[in-house]
């Protein structure tokens, strides 16, 4: 039998050897920023369209966006999933915290990441697409449909939230579930939830994303935002469902807490 080599030791303690604070912090930063730069964008990229001699259908704008979140936070996850747990969306912090499953010490840095990543994923749509996507387009911010109130639109968000941080429970959290199926479930997850939820509210589910447009938008283009909408929908809403999903799980699967 083959003994290990000075080379195989290293490279089995570097991949035994757990990702630091910095290191978690920057895979939370890099994957919201995909998240809000692709899935973003491809929402500023519906919404351009009609102004620029095109048409396409609403249900078509609709699967356009829904494909590129669901696609995207699948790749992400794939990608730094290993490092962060690939979160990248305050909601889902929030809930695997408060259910048992993440160290609350780390959730501000996870916040923070979260949100730098959002900022630099919103202005970077504006770099490629102008002011025209950020006045006419919001950066992909989410928003109300004209007959859906704020109180709609918090229930709304709070269960598309909840769905999605029942899937990351069920297949990312406990060890009970099949290997290797989180990733397309998850990223699934998040398109069908944004095909159903999304002529209502936009479907954001995660705080993180809708606040990176909106303070892109009104910063650096005077963009007027309902911040008192933001707060109740895209806020409190996903937060709250994001635990509820959590619990739920937690409830009817029978699962512990795993961090102590």
């Amino acid at each position: 039998m083959r003994q290990p080599s000075t080379v195989d030791t290293a490279v089995e303690t570097r991949r035994a050897r757990p990702a630091t604070q910095v290191e978690r912090f920057a895979a939370e930063c890099f994957g919201t920023f995909l998240l809000v730069f692709i899935g973003g964008g491809a929402a500023t990229v519906a919404a351009l369209l009609p102004h620029n001699s095109h048409y396409t259908p609403a249900s078509a704008e609709l699967l356009l966006v829904a494909l590129a979140h669901g696609l995207t936070l699948f790749i992400i996850v794939m990608m730094v999933g290993r490092i962060s747990g690939a979160h990248v969306n305050p909601a889902v912090t929030i809930a695997l915290a408060s259910s048992g499953q993440f160290e609350w010490i780390d959730v501000l840095s996870y916040l923070g990441g979260q949100l730098l990543g959002a900022l630099a994923g919103a202005l970077c749509i504006a770099i490629a697409y102008g002011k025209l996507a950020a006045t006419v387009g919001h950066l992909g911010a989410p928003a109300l449909a004209t007959h859906t109130n704020i109180l709609q639109g918090a229930i709304v968000e709070g269960l598309g939230a909840g769905i999605l941080v029942f899937a990351i429970m069920a297949t990312a959290v406990d060890k009970r579930a099949p290997a290797g199926w989180a990733a397309l479930t998850i990223g699934l997850t998040l398109g069908a939830v944004i095909m159903f939820l999304g002529p209502a509210t936009g479907a954001a589910v995660n705080p993180a994303r809708a606040l990176g447009p909106d303070a892109i938008s009104s910063i650096f283009f005077g963009v007027k935002v309902n911040w008192l909408q933001y707060l109740i929908c895209y806020l409190v809403g996903p937060l709250v469902g994001g635990v509820g999903g959590a619990y739920l799980y937690k409830f009817i699967a029978h699962l512990p807490s795993s961090v102590r």
